[in-house]
């Protein structure tokens, strides 16, 4: 999976559970098509995904690439939200 976001995962608890412990950039989709790119850091991503996936109504699907630091992926968040150009900072 390095250098590449998965495939798109519909959000079930066994996906969710299947999203590795450690830093890593994710992208979150909503039904409207809206996008939300984040990051997590120390060994966090599949807490911050399903942190967000609890909190925001309407995500149907994600994408993840897991990182080996906060700092690679505090840069691949940048990189992803420009390329990306998510119609939202917030969902």
């Amino acid at each position: 999976m390095a250098g590449r976001l998965s495939q798109t995962k519909r959000v079930t608890e066994k996906n969710l559970s299947a999203v590795p412990n450690q830093s890593g950039v994710y992208v979150l989709n909503r039904r409207s098509g809206s996008k939300y790119v984040g990051s997590a850091g120390a060994g966090r991503i599949q807490q911050r995904i399903r942190q967000q996936v609890s909190n925001k109504r309407g995500i149907t699907s994600f994408r993840f690439r897991p990182t080996t630091s906060e700092a690679e992926a505090r840069r691949l968040e940048a990189q992803y939200r420009d390329r990306l150009n998510p119609s939202q900072s917030r969902i």
